[in-house]
Formats: structure tokens, sequence, C-alpha cells
């Protein structure tokens, strides 16, 4: 996926197009977004940087998605959004955390009981 595709997805996560579903292009968002993309894949995965919104970023879809909300809470922030800031940290910290995990998965476990 292009990080120009991610850009897009953060966009529309944060509710950033018109009534015809057009997504506003801001410019300075653009270079946030490629900065936000180069921190967040070198963070969770330790990824190469790329140098334009138009290059492949080769991670998994997973990656991808921790890194769309990532690139959606830089975003809000800049541009004083503290609304969907809120929840696009709280978002992007809860799947980075389970990305980052041993465990992929989460499994119910009855806690066990000493001395009885």
């Amino acid at each position: 996926m292009t990080g120009y595709k991610i850009y897009e997805s953060a966009l529309l996560k944060l509710g950033y197009h018109d009534s015809k579903g057009t997504i506003e292009q801001v410019i300075p968002f653009k270079k946030i977004a490629l900065d936000a993309i180069n921190e967040i894949s070198f963070d969770i995965c330790g990824a190469e940087p790329i140098d334009t919104l138009f290059e492949e970023v080769n991670l998994d879809k997973q990656a991808i998605s921790v890194l769309s909300y990532g690139v959606a809470m830089i975003i809000s922030q800049y541009n004083h959004d503290t609304e969907k800031n809120i929840i696009m940290t709280a978002l992007f910290n809860a799947r980075r955390a389970a990305f980052l995990s041993d465990s992929k998965r989460i499994t119910d476990v009855s806690p066990e009981i000493y001395g009885v």
C-alpha cells in the first residue's frame, strides 16, 4: 500500500471529507503524514523511511492499520481537533499494543485459587 493510501485512510477516519465524500486535501497534512508514516513504521516494525507519499509501504495488513490510526492521531493533533485526537490516540495505542504484544489473541481465563 502506498503512503498516500494510508494518508487518505487517516483523513477518512477523521471525517475530513465533504458531503460528496471528497477528501479535503490540505498541503501541510501531507508533510505531517509522511513524517508520521516514517516515524510510526520505524517504531512498530523498524521499517525503512519512504521519501514520498507515493512510495510503497511494505508492511503487513495489521501494521498498516496501526499506521493509519497513528497518522490520523498526529493529523488531528496538528489540526487542534481535540475530540477526534482523544479517540484516535486511544485507538492507536490499543492497536499498537496489540500489534507489539507476543500474544495476538486475548483469552478468557479464570483466576486460580491457591490454598483451597
